[in-house]
């Protein structure tokens, strides 16, 4: 049974915990971004009433209206019994003003529990699917390397950082036992559960047929064979492929993703890959085979469109551009402290805020 000493405790642990910058995105990240989504179906329609009164109604209004479509259609029937009955308490207590009457605050009362009922088991929900998302992430973790692998021809740094529990990208560097350097960079459509369960398919088949061909031509056929037969419509899985040989030559193909570039003494010398379809949309499509080379010295930059789509306070993209100025600031600077300038100018131009779409970089030097 809890005791009053357990209540005592629980308020000493709340305010202990809380910080001016959890109250700060309370208000300014957490508010607007719950309303947003509540009406989301009625943005337009409000934006477009010159009227603010009305404005003020038909948000109230679509706000209701989205937390009520957001529960089970049972429940709603006991929101809309304690949404009711609360207002016919305010209204009985109004009435009967010239002298008290507890009934009133009793059907407040009851009408409070109900919403707290409600509350009590959505929360429960949302536990049962975090532990269940929570267990998804564990194992999607295992599948991204902590530590990219090292060789004694390249030098390998990365970083990811997801936007939900979940993410859909994945980067993977396997040194095969000839000496090349087999090199997976992808990022699954959307990001969540869904993007999560692609890109996971994604990494088992790239594996799996590592053993098989390395090749681009096959690596690409059967990710996209096995994409088609597997994913939803809009199950879709942007990525590039690189072989690399020991002496820096590689072959590559590029499916829908963001273009590879490449930097030579501080400044940008070409970008790799353009125009392509990301694998899952059709079987019988065919991606072009890119041949090139990294000579000693040269770095290739591979990034998820998650980091030159983010968006600061103003909603300014962080942008290619931008990407490409940081990447000349340190001409001999090391793969690792390349990526690690990435993150930290990446971080400041969002102010910190928890990303929109899962953000990946991956740097490949040539000793």
């Amino acid at each position: 049974m809890a005791v009053f000493h357990d209540w005592v405790q629980l308020g000493k642990d709340t305010f202990s915990s809380i910080k001016t910058k959890d109250m700060t995105n309370l208000y300014a990240l957490e508010w607007p971004e719950t309303r947003k989504m509540l009406i989301a179906d009625y943005q337009s329609q409000i934006d477009g009433d010159p009227r603010w009164l009305r404005r003020f109604v038909r948000t109230r209004s679509a706000m209701l209206l989205g937390l009520a479509k957001r529960l089970a259609p049972h429940r709603r029937i006991f929101f809309l019994v304690g949404f009711v009955w609360f207002f016919l308490g305010m209204l009985d207590a109004v009435g009967d003003h010239r002298s008290f009457h507890a009934w009133p605050y009793f059907e407040m009362a009851g009408s409070f529990m109900i919403i707290v009922i409600l509350l009590a088991m959505e929360l429960i929900d949302k536990i049962k699917f975090r532990d269940e998302l929570e267990l998804a992430r564990d194992l999607q973790a295992d599948l991204i390397p902590k530590s990219p692998p090292q060789t004694s021809e390249y030098e390998i740094a990365a970083f990811n950082r997801i936007a939900n529990t979940v993410g859909g990208d994945i980067y993977d560097f396997v040194p095969l036992p000839d000496g090349r350097l087999a090199v997976l960079f992808g990022d699954a459509s959307g990001h969540g559960m869904a993007a999560g369960l692609v890109m996971a398919v994604a990494h088992a088949a790239w594996r799996t047929q590592l053993d098989v061909d390395p090749s681009p031509g096959g690596i690409i056929s059967s990710l996209n064979r096995i994409l088609c037969r597997t994913g939803g419509p809009r199950s879709f899985f942007s990525c590039c492929y690189f072989l690399f040989e020991r002496d820096g030559t590689f072959i590559a193909t590029v499916a829908g993703h963001p273009q590879i570039v490449k930097i030579a003494g501080g400044k940008v010398i070409d970008r790799i890959g353009a125009g392509s379809y990301p694998l899952g949309v059709k079987k019988e499509m065919k991606w072009q085979e890119l041949r090139g080379s990294l000579e000693r010295g040269e770095r290739l930059l591979f990034h998820s469109d998650g980091l030159t789509e983010a968006r600061n306070a103003n909603e300014k993209e962080f942008g290619d551009a931008y990407v490409d100025a940081i990447a000349g600031w340190h001409p001999s600077a090391s793969a690792s402290t390349l990526v690690e300038t990435l993150i930290g100018e990446w971080n400041l131009f969002t102010g910190g805020r928890a990303p929109e779409d899962d953000v990946s970089i991956a740097v490949i030097a040539r000793r």
